[in-house]
C-alpha cells in the first residue's frame, strides 16, 4: 500500500526572511516562513566563524534552498546589531513536483 505521507519540505511554507548571525564558535541563522509561518533553526558547519560575511550568507541561503527545495535570491542588509545580518528572499522558485 502506498503511502500519501507528503515529504517534509512540501509541508513548509515559503521563505521570507533569513538572519544570519556570527557567534564565537559558528554562524547560526532562522529562517522563518509564510503559508503555513514557522521558523526554522541551527547552526551552518561551514563556513568557520573568521570567514567573511558574504561566505556565510551564501551559506545560508543554500541551506534554505537544501531544506526547502527551492532555488532563492536574498537580498542581505546588515543589521544594527553587529554580526547579524538579515535577508529578504526577493524571489522564491516553484516547488519541485512530488
Amino acid at each position: 500500500m502506498a503511502s500519501k505521507r507528503q515529504p517534509y519540505w512540501r509541508t513548509i511554507g515559503t521563505p521570507r526572511t533569513l538572519v544570519l548571525y556570527r557567534t564565537v564558535d559558528r554562524w547560526r541563522y532562522a529562517i522563518y516562513f509564510t503559508e503555513p509561518s514557522g521558523v526554522a533553526d541551527g547552526a551552518l558547519d561551514d563556513p568557520a566563524p573568521t570567514s567573511e560575511p558574504d561566505t556565510a550568507q551564501t551559506a545560508c541561503r543554500l541551506k534554505t534552498e537544501e531544506l526547502t527545495h527551492r532555488l532563492l535570491e536574498v537580498q542581505w542588509r546588515e543589521s544594527d546589531q553587529p554580526d547579524w545580518w538579515t535577508g529578504t528572499v526577493t524571489s522564491a522558485g516553484p516547488r519541485p513536483p512530488a
